[in-house]
């Protein structure tokens, strides 16, 4: 059928080899959500290119990742049957709050917050993140469900303080090495000097109070 996304066509199957994928993998605690590529050289309206990978033709997934090895997927197509523009896909309760409060994310980030459904309940997770898909609302949201959060951000992020933002646009404010900071409801944002400024956010409650205490040492670098 025209406009129906391929993985359709494996509909019975997936769903068990998702499964199978999660029950014969013991589960690491520090995990990834990157991009898939699987080769494809057919033809087909869902074939993306994207001359900077590795595979530059094909299908692309996202994958939850542990060690290499993949825990979790989904395919991307957003615009295409089951993910279709449906605000409920984009958005994500956020815990114990009453009455309900829902955040709203772009689908990217949505689906961070699906793929982070299939890790075991009774443990704690830190999820490592590019800039593609980090904002403060996932980072919060995924606090309150006790998986950390570190990762670089883009300057257009949301919650990101605009105390760092206006910095930014100062190439030369900090010497290199430098970082600047700010504590965002639990969230740290950043900004670090590397050859260019790099955004980003960590929610590592370990990370927070070892910064806290790195911070009021006699010994704290006078750069941060």
């Amino acid at each position: 059928m025209v406009g129906e996304s391929w993985w359709l066509k494996l509909g019975d199957v997936l769903p068990i080899l998702r499964q199978k994928c999660q029950e014969y993998w013991n589960i690491g605690s520090h995990l990834t959500v990157d991009e898939i590529m699987i080769s494809f050289d057919g033809r087909s309206i869902q074939k993306i290119t994207i001359p900077a990978k590795p595979i530059p033709v094909g299908l692309k997934l996202q994958g939850l990742g542990d060690k290499g090895y993949i825990y979790s997927w989904e395919a991307t197509r957003p615009k295409l049957a089951e993910f279709q523009q449906n605000t409920d896909k984009f958005s994500v309760l956020i815990p114990e709050t009453t009455p309900s409060v829902y955040a709203f994310l772009t689908a990217t980030q949505s689906m961070v917050a699906r793929l982070v459904e299939s890790l075991p309940k009774d443990r704690r997770f830190h999820l490592y993140l590019d800039n593609l898909f980090i904002c403060w609302r996932l980072s919060q949201y995924l606090k309150l469900r006790d998986i950390a959060l570190t990762g670089t951000c883009r300057k257009g992020a949301c919650g990101y303080p605009p105390r760092l933002l206006a910095l930014k646009g100062i190439p030369t404010c900090l010497n290199w090495g430098a970082l600047q900071g700010t504590i965002v409801k639990g969230v740290f944002a950043w900004l670090w000097q590397d050859n260019n400024l790099v955004m980003g956010m960590i929610s590592s409650s370990f990370f927070l109070s070892f910064l806290f205490s790195f911070l009021f040492s006699p010994l704290s670098s006078p750069y941060i």
